[in-house]
Formats: structure tokens, sequence, C-alpha cells
């Protein structure tokens, strides 16, 4: 349950929905079982798997969802080894050449007959709602995957005001003022890992593991006007992760003092220890995501400090 990635939105009219309400909004879009001639479904499924029933887990005020895709894996190279066999039996058969409307229309006969008997594989994706402090968060590792999820979010709902967070600052400019200066904030420890790009090469990189971010070599790298894109970092030794540049969170780990507070607890079945992991990782990330937006002076910052979100 524990998310290994963070993509934060921002809830920019609030969210007035409770569980119950949303519950029967996400119901009326359920997952449903992929079809014989489906490429791809999705659809809403219990966060706590197919032993549970609800749509919606409510936790220290948060409202957790999960969107479940279906999809057949077909791999184009079969399409096409039957489409190319097909084609030379037909144009040996009537002694002519086939046009491509012809073989399009092969193409998507032998697709439907092939979709049956293909695999399917299984992706499902959490995300959160915080009302108090105004967040979406979701477990992706990209915004375009964060995107799905907020996309069929905004379709059970009817409407979902919400951006990507979005910083004053520009997070680049910090991190290379970090690894540049030898002066990270006091709760911030830098980790062993980076990615620094060059702003005016389009695709000039490098990529640093295992590397003291201290040392001499990354500061060539910086003074030679190359920026970090991802940069690995510890926070007050709660966890750890790669910030990147686009203000997303990947590789989220929380350390061994927030696990130990979890193990503290004796849940009798796997349901009570779904709630309290939840509950636990809700409470730490709503001291870390403020905290991120002030590393990097997010706009929302000042206006939810005052309480007009949530």
């Amino acid at each position: 349950m524990w998310f290994k990635n963070l993509c934060v939105y921002e809830l920019t009219e609030g969210f007035a929905p409770a569980a119950e309400g949303l519950e029967q909004k996400l119901a009326q879009f359920a997952f449903q079982p992929i079809g014989r001639s489906e490429l791809a479904v999705q659809g809403w499924v219990p966060p706590l798997g197919r032993q549970a029933r609800q749509l919606v887990h409510a936790a220290n005020g948060a409202l957790l969802v999960c969107l479940q895709e279906e999809s057949r894996i077909l791999p184009p190279a079969v399409i096409r080894d039957a489409l190319e066999e097909r084609v030379a039996e037909r144009e040996e058969r009537e002694s002519r050449t086939l046009g491509r409307r012809e073989k399009n229309r092969m193409k998507e006969e032998i697709t439907l007959e092939l979709l049956p008997r293909a695999f399917t594989c299984t992706k499902r994706t959490l995300g959160y709602i915080d009302p108090h402090h105004g967040w979406l968060v979701i477990d992706a590792g990209s915004w375009r995957q964060a995107e799905e999820l907020t996309e069929h979010l905004r379709a059970a709902l009817g409407t979902l005001p919400l951006r990507p967070l979005q910083a004053k600052v520009n997070p680049q400019s910090v991190m290379t003022s970090w690894l540049a200066h030898d002066r990270t904030p006091t709760d911030i420890e830098l980790g062993e890992e980076t990615v620094l790009e060059d702003a005016d090469k389009t695709g000039a990189e490098i990529r640093a593991k295992r590397q003291n971010l201290n040392a001499g070599e990354i500061k060539g790298h910086i003074k030679a006007g190359k920026r970090p894109r991802q940069l690995a970092a510890i926070w007050n030794e709660r966890l750890s992760c790669i910030l990147d540049a686009d203000l997303s969170v990947k590789r989220l780990k929380f350390l061994d003092i927030v696990q130990e507070d979890a193990g503290e607890r004796d849940p009798e079945n796997a349901v009570e220890r779904f709630d309290a992991d939840f509950a636990i990782m809700t409470l730490e990330l709503g001291q870390f995501i403020p905290r991120l937006l002030e590393l990097f002076g997010e706009e929302g910052q000042e206006r939810r400090a005052k309480g007009q979100l949530g």
C-alpha cells in the first residue's frame, strides 16, 4: 500500500463529496472485466483488494481510491507476421497486388481474431484525496500515468478543478544551488544519485549513481553548465526519494523510523494493517509535501496556510 511515487495536484476549488458520496459516484464507473474483442478497459476497484467491496477507503481524513486497467498483450510483430502471411497467400491466389485499404482491413480482421487468445495484464493506480490540505496525491511514476486517474475521477464526479503543483522558483535552480555550494536545508540530506542535463543540448545528460554528490567531479559538471533534473535526497531521516524538476517524486521509500512506528501497532487482520499503514503514510506525507512546497516556493502555499482550501 505504501506509495512508491508521488504526483501531487492542487484542488483549486476544494473538494466537497464525503466518502459516501464519492463511493456512489465511482460505483457508476466500477471496473468490468475485459471483453473478448476489447484491447483495454479501466474502472474503479476497492483499494483493499478483491476481498473488499468499498471503492473508497477513508482514514485520517483522506479518501483513497484505486483505478484498475486490464489490457490485452498483442505484440505488433505477431499481427505483422500474420498479416504478411495472409497477404502473400491472397496475392498468389488472385495473381494481383493488394492495395493499402485491403491490407488495413485484413489487419483489423486479424487483430479481432487474435484478441480473444491474447494474454491480459492488470495495472492498478492508487491515489488519495486530502480535502484538508487541498491535494490529490497519486502513486504514479509519470504525470502521464497520473492523468489517467484524474481523467477517470473527473468523469465520475462531473468536474474536478485541479492543477499539478507549480513552483515560483525553478526546482533545478534550487537543486543546483545545493550541489554547487554544499548548502542544503538542515532537514535535507543528499543521496548518492543524480541526473544532470545540459539545457543547451537536447538529450545531453550525465547519470551518477553511488556517487558522492559533494565531490569535485559533480561541481565540475555544474560549473560547465549542467543542471540536476533528478536528485536523490533524504528528508528528516524519515523518507528517501528522487526529487524531479517537474515536482514529482520518484522511488519514494519510508525509512526505518516510520516503519518502526507502523510496527508498533498490533492490527488483528490485513484490513486493519492496511488502514494503519495508510493513516501513517498520509500523516508523513502531510508533513513532507508542505516542506517540499517550501523548498521550491509553490504558488498555493500561502493560500493553503490561511486555510482557504479543504
